[in-house]
């Protein structure tokens, strides 16, 4: 799928789903300082663009992808 083919905000399990991890491993991930999560009334969303971004971000750093 290409970056246009998800809806503009992401959920957890989009996230999932594009880094082929499991629930448990995005939501670790989530926690991370540096990942662009946004908490709306208990719900973790991410802005598509952002999270691509900080995704290309972790190209030049591959090691840090952790929470």
């Amino acid at each position: 799928m290409n970056k246009s083919d998800y809806p503009l905000i992401l959920q957890i399990k989009n996230v999932q789903e594009i880094l082929g991890i499991s629930r448990s491993t995005a939501y670790e991930i989530a926690k991370a300082p540096d990942f662009p999560l946004l908490v709306i009334n208990c719900r973790k969303i991410v802005y598509r663009d952002d999270f691509f971004n900080w995704l290309d971000s972790k190209r030049t750093n591959p090691n840090v992808i952790s929470a």
